[in-house]
């Protein structure tokens, strides 16, 4: 395979990548007991979408784009679950693990950064995983919570209702 051929072929799967995502409503924002529906995103099989529209989505969420183009989806796949159901949309915020995730990253940054790292241990473990790639537990789909209460101001630019923020931090 030629230089030129890598290149190509290197260039097709940056643009074609996608992350498989489940995205679950943060228990403290939500009504039932038992936690909501997930909703997952994995967009290869659009017949399974079709069966099972109505306990989550599947649909596969290119890694050039943002997590904040998902939101009115989102909330309004949510909203039956929501403490909350007259929150706005724009209010959604994501965390992995408890921690923000920055909306103005693309989620395939995002899904590089903090899918690498060990999940967080408990009973003092110190994380290191010292199985083979083949035996290790799946990163996917990425398991992410949405929340709409809480933002954390300290971490996170909140976009604003009109839209202005997200311009401003896409078109300079």
């Amino acid at each position: 395979m030629t230089l030129h051929e890598q290149s190509i072929t290197l260039q097709d799967a940056i643009w074609d990548g996608s992350v498989p995502l489940d995205i679950r409503l943060s228990p403290q924002e939500c009504r039932t007991y038992d936690n909501s529906d997930s909703y997952l995103v994995s967009l290869s099989d659009a017949s399974l979408m079709y069966i099972l529209k109505h306990v989550f989505y599947q649909i596969q969420y290119p890694r050039l784009s943002y997590l904040p183009f998902l939101l009115p989806r989102l909330h309004a796949f949510f909203k039956p679950f929501l403490i909350d159901p007259d929150v706005r949309p724009q209010e959604g915020w994501f965390s992995y693990e408890d921690v923000p995730l920055k909306w103005h990253y693309p989620l395939g940054l995002l899904y590089d950064l903090f899918s690498g790292a060990p999940p967080a241990q408990v009973n003092g473990s110190d994380g290191d995983d010292h199985r083979p790639p083949s035996q290790q537990p799946s990163t996917l789909p990425w398991r992410l919570t949405l929340h709409f209460a809480d933002w954390p101001g300290e971490q996170l630019v909140q976009p604003d209702a009109e839209g202005k923020v997200l311009h401003d931090a896409f078109i300079n």
